[in-house]
């Protein structure tokens, strides 16, 4: 356990990217803040949960897998280590269950490729980021438990850092981190992260819906009213830290060559579980919505959940950016409630 001053922290930042591709939370010119190559002129330490996790530097939204060129194959593998600073517990954990799920049955050597150089530092959250968290319903946050490097805690001018790997413990000999009393931080961190937990109320319709899926006990009029809203935009899919849908397609340049990408795809679309044959066994939105719900809280595998409680990390983004309010806690109260009233 050491600590480091925060207004030491860009420098240190500035040191890695020597030696990692590091990124860490920027604002832009909207005063958005995304996760981006680390430059000293935009970065901050004023954020909350960006509005995409980090798991596009991980399965990017489209990427060649191979190209053939005169009759010459090639698979282009990402190069070099990264350093990801500042995510947050819950993405973390998304990390975590998506890397399992990638190299589960068969392993992903693009995905591999990618996270076994990266380095994962966690800014552990002192509360909420904002109305729609509800990590400590599903066990993801608001301190990570496992899977990072590096942990940082929030004590205003400096920050407490733990390590939770090997890898960790070599950052922290560089000697910008300061030496402090174990005793002192292990209790230090301790009241953080109760406080912390204190403050991000769980939300007891997860389980109550989860445990009325498993009983079949869902009303179909729930799937029928939120399909009927639904206006299929797949945001829900793409700023979840768990889903790695993706479809794959082969396109010809020319007589002499051609190219293989996977690309984001959402369970959400028509066309995801069309049969060869014109057959979709989800033919209709309710059908489509019902299966996202249940993959995340009843079908899941508990290998690849890891410690949390289903494939839902608690994040809220799906409530943030779903335009007609169909993310996971508008569900899931609808399921619990068993009515559709508000």
């Amino acid at each position: 356990m050491k600590s480091i001053q925060r207004e030491h922290l860009a420098g240190l930042l500035e040191r890695w990217s020597e030696r990692y591709k590091v990124f860490a939370p920027c604002r832009q010119g909207q005063g958005e803040c995304i996760f981006d190559r680390f430059d000293e002129e935009t970065f901050t330490l004023d954020y909350r949960k960006p509005h995409l996790p980090p798991k596009a530097e991980y399965l990017p939204q489209s990427e060649v897998l191979f190209e053939v060129r005169n009759g010459e194959y090639r698979a282009p593998m990402p190069e070099g280590d990264r350093l990801f600073f500042g995510i947050r517990a819950c993405d973390m954990m998304g990390l975590r269950q998506a890397s399992h799920f990638m190299n589960r049955d068969v392993v992903d050597p693009y995905y591999r490729s990618r996270n076994e150089g990266a380095v994962t530092v966690v800014m552990a959250c002192k509360g909420p980021q904002n109305e729609t968290c509800f990590c400590t319903t599903t066990g993801s946050g608001p301190v990570s438990s496992q899977g990072f490097d590096l942990q940082l805690y929030d004590f205003g001018d400096r920050f407490l850092v733990e390590a939770g790997s090997p890898r960790g413990n070599a950052l922290l000999e560089e000697d910008m981190f300061d030496a402090v009393d174990a005793i002192w931080a292990q209790g230090a961190i301790q009241t953080f992260r109760d406080e912390a937990s204190r403050a991000i109320p769980v939300v007891p319709a997860v389980s109550e819906a989860m445990e009325m899926l498993r009983n079949e006990n869902v009303s179909d009029e729930v799937w029928d009213y939120f399909g009927t809203k639904c206006i299929v935009c797949g945001g829900c899919a793409f700023v979840c830290p768990t889903c790695t849908c993706f479809n794959v397609t082969d396109s010809v340049r020319d007589r002499e060559s051609g190219v293989r990408v996977r690309a984001w795809d959402a369970c959400l679309y028509g066309g995801f579980t069309k049969e060869a044959s014109g057959h979709n066994p989800r033919g209709t939105q309710a059908l489509r919505l019902k299966r996202r719900h249940e993959h995340k809280l009843r079908y899941y595998s508990e290998g690849d959940i890891l410690d949390g409680l289903c494939g839902c990390v608690g994040c809220g983004r799906c409530s943030d950016f779903c335009p007609v309010g169909i993310g996971t806690l508008e569900v899931v109260r609808a399921i619990s409630r068993n009515t559709l009233s508000p």
